[in-house]
């Protein structure tokens, strides 16, 4: 691991335990460093821009949201935590959000009556707008996506104590749902 990449880390690592806190014995704060660090390998080098180190940081809340997601699929466990919460100790630059934000469709943005319901139609914009890239790297990174799906699957406890080879494609509707959330690019249908 590149010094980098740890000081990088480092300085994203107490905002992470925040957002990665479904489990009370849980190994997804685990998982957030293994897929920030293959989204980052090399971390947000000294000299990046103003929007390589939005880019990042957006990367954590997109993460964070996903997990999040799966976990409501996977064991109707789902915080549905607003990105602003989320997001609230990365310090995200306003403007570099906005820039990023719109990427996303501008329809989304109608409903914002204030500058909270505007940061969080943002912030929803810009991560959603991510996914793909997220997908495809984290994806690559793990083999397919039903490894990544399975990485997903472990960062419970609970069911890291009980797996059996298998097990975690038995089918269930939560399974059926939560691997069809991956294997569709983090989107449900």
């Amino acid at each position: 691991m590149s010094d980098a990449r740890e000081r990088s880390w480092e300085e994203m690592e107490q905002a992470a335990a925040k957002m990665f806190n479904v489990w009370v014995d849980g190994h997804e704060l685990d998982w957030a460093k293994e897929a920030w660090g293959h989204l980052h390998p090399d971390g947000v080098e000294d000299g990046a821009t103003i929007l390589e180190i939005t880019v990042a940081q957006l990367h954590l809340v997109a993460l964070a949201q996903i997990y999040q997601e799966f976990c409501g699929l996977a064991w109707e466990e789902d915080p549905e935590t607003p990105l602003d919460y989320l997001a609230e100790n990365l310090e995200i630059n306003p403007l570099a959000l906005g820039i990023l934000a719109a990427k996303g469709k501008a329809d989304q943005f109608d409903d914002a009556l204030d500058e909270c319901e505007l940061r969080e139609a943002a912030l929803l914009a810009a991560t959603r707008s991510q996914q793909g890239e997220i997908f495809e790297c984290l994806k690559a990174a793990y083999g397919s996506d039903v490894k990544l799906y399975t990485r997903l699957w472990h960062t419970r406890s609970i069911a890291s104590e009980k797996d059996s080879e298998g097990e975690e494609f038995a089918v269930a509707p939560a399974n059926g749902a939560a691997l069809n959330y991956v294997m569709n690019g983090f989107h449900k249908r």
